[in-house]
């Protein structure tokens, strides 16, 4: 892993990052609490902290604050609090501040790796959780949420480096009368398959969603709306061509009505505009007879 140091001490600093990389982990060493937390902002692979207690600037029960109030919402932090303080009320005191373990000074290195496996165990755990709240269980492609960060994320970059990007909204057609006439199950099964199709059809770069009951997003990087409206259809034409029986269809199989939106660096919209055009678009391909983008 990589891990952060965080440690006024020279001696105490260095100690404490070669035991670490005689473990194979590799270290990122800061000298007080404020150089360490402006370092975990911009390093989204920091995962473990080892933070003093007592440093200048911004002190260890301070950082482990500063973690838990702005970090946490965007990924876990482990965090081991390193102290000289060995009463037993100073170690709740910095375990209820948000601390996960302590490690007292001076450390002896067999406590510190097993305290550091502690905790690489909590992190992947931590991980495997994160990944399985993104999908959806139904069709096993990434869901709303997952959808909704990485629009965040890809208009950010798109605005940052002046480039293009498109998301493509599907829906179902006539998906109630297909439930109602076949049931659930039988819904359920479409839709995986749907799912299904419609990844088969995306280049590697590109992605599907699950936005919510019958309804798929997509995301096309580095893509115009030239380019998206091929993607549409190339989606679109793989549907109705696998010929999932459908009998309140007017095709007699299943299918989708899509609608697609472009962002360009230029053009000063939100995620959320972007995503409103797309879907605006959806619903005039629905008004306009279905089964076309």
């Amino acid at each position: 892993m990589r891990i952060l140091i965080a440690e006024d001490e020279p001696v105490s600093r260095k100690m404490l990052g070669a035991a670490l990389k005689r473990m194979g982990h590799e270290v990122v060493a800061t000298e007080n609490g404020q150089e360490a937390w402006n370092t975990l902002q911009s390093d989204d692979e920091l995962r473990l902290v080892i933070a003093d207690w007592e440093m200048p600037e911004m002190n260890g029960l301070d950082l482990v604050h500063q973690i838990r109030a702005e970090l946490a919402p965007k990924r876990y932090t482990y965090i081991i609090l390193l102290t000289a303080r060995a009463d037993k009320a100073d170690i709740v005191v910095g375990l209820e501040a948000g601390a996960d373990d302590y490690l007292t000074k001076p450390f002896d290195p067999q406590e510190l790796k097993v305290r550091i496996k502690a905790g690489q165990r909590i992190i992947e755990l931590e991980g495997k959780l994160a990944e399985l709240s993104r999908i959806d269980q139904l069709t096993q492609i990434p869901n709303r949420r997952s959808f909704e960060e990485q629009l965040t994320r890809l208009s950010e970059q798109a605005t940052r480096y002046g480039r293009h990007f498109s998301v493509v909204m599907m829906d179902v057609d006539f998906f109630k009368k297909y439930n109602d006439s076949l049931g659930h199950e039988a819904g359920d099964g479409a839709l995986r398959s749907v799912a299904h199709l419609l990844a088969g059809a995306l280049r590697t770069a590109d992605h599907v969603f699950r936005y919510g009951g019958e309804e798929f997003v997509c995301l096309l990087p580095e893509t115009p709306e030239s380019g998206a409206r091929s993607a549409a259809e190339r989606m679109r034409a793989a549907v109705e061509a696998a010929r999932i029986p459908h009998p309140h269809s007017p095709a007699g199989v299943v299918t989708v009505s899509v609608g697609m939106a472009g962002f360009s660096p230029n053009n000063g919209v939100t995620p959320n505009q972007i995503l409103g055009h797309a879907d605006r678009a959806l619903y005039e391909a629905k008004a306009n007879g279905r089964n076309r983008v």
